[in-house]
């Protein structure tokens, strides 16, 4: 069976972004009271998403504002936090995009 995190990043390689936000908003909203790290980590990487989104809608200045707060939680992404693998793995893949966009996102 496949988890939150395959399918997430299976979203993101195939330019789904608002699939991929979707599947993280709803992880997201669970530990959403916590505060914790986890919790800080999946809300970077479900903006991650939304500002692919929005770069794919036009939004270019939202979509920058919206990738400020994914780096903001990047920094968490270290190992010892659980799922860091994939984790790392979408990370990874939401860098690569920074790349591609670039001229939106800022270096």
């Amino acid at each position: 069976m496949e988890t939150t995190q395959s399918i997430f990043l299976r979203a993101l390689k195939s330019n789904l972004y608002h699939e991929a936000a979707h599947l993280y908003l709803a992880r997201w909203q669970k530990l959403h009271k916590a505060q914790s790290v986890e919790e800080k980590i999946y809300k970077g990487l479900l903006h991650g998403a939304t500002a692919l989104d929005l770069i794919e809608k036009g939004k270019y200045k939202t979509a920058k504002a919206v990738w400020k707060i994914y780096e903001k939680y990047r920094p968490l992404i270290k190992e010892g936090v659980q799922h860091y693998q994939t984790l790392h793995e979408a990370d990874q893949i939401l860098m690569g995009y920074k790349q591609k966009y670039k001229e939106v996102l800022g270096s």
